[in-house]
């Protein structure tokens, strides 16, 4: 029994594990509302819990969510018309932010400003509003809130 226990790949089996469980979560979104949700949390960076945030890290952010955003000047009141960009992103709507390469467009010049994304599947929806003021030390910061 010692000898089987020794010639066991535990590097695959873990690899395999992994395969399997994203497999799963990817197979189920479209059945669970928590996955659907914990999904579009996860694209607005508004995961409230540290598992579930460990649990996706390997999921691939795939297409599947309906992200819109829009970009205006901060702040902004209702009935302003004031959009500077707007459209549709295929995944983590924030990297226009963050990391995408619309930074250096959307961040360009130093003066507040707000991205609101919207991302839908199957009857899940989230609405954020984020806000971007320049920082002291160069760069912005970044606030989000949750408007639903």
């Amino acid at each position: 029994m010692k000898a089987r226990i020794a010639n066991l790949d535990f590097g695959f089996i873990g690899i395999l594990t992994l395969v399997i469980v994203v497999s799963a979560w990817l197979i189920s979104m479209p059945f669970c509302d928590f996955v659907q949700r914990s999904t579009i949390n996860r694209f607005h960076f508004q995961t409230r819990s540290f598992g579930v945030w460990v649990i996706q890290q390997p999921i691939p952010a795939m297409y599947n969510l309906y992200n819109r955003f829009e970009v205006r000047p901060s702040p902004w009141k209702p009935g302003q018309d004031a959009v500077w960009d707007n459209g549709t992103v295929n995944h983590f709507p924030l990297r226009l932010f963050t990391f995408g390469d619309n930074r250096a467009i959307f961040l360009r010049p130093e003066e507040p400003r707000q991205i609101d994304i919207w991302s839908s599947y199957r009857g899940q929806g989230l609405h954020t509003r984020w806000s971007a003021t320049p920082s002291k030390n160069g760069g912005f910061d970044l606030s989000g809130e949750v408007m639903k």
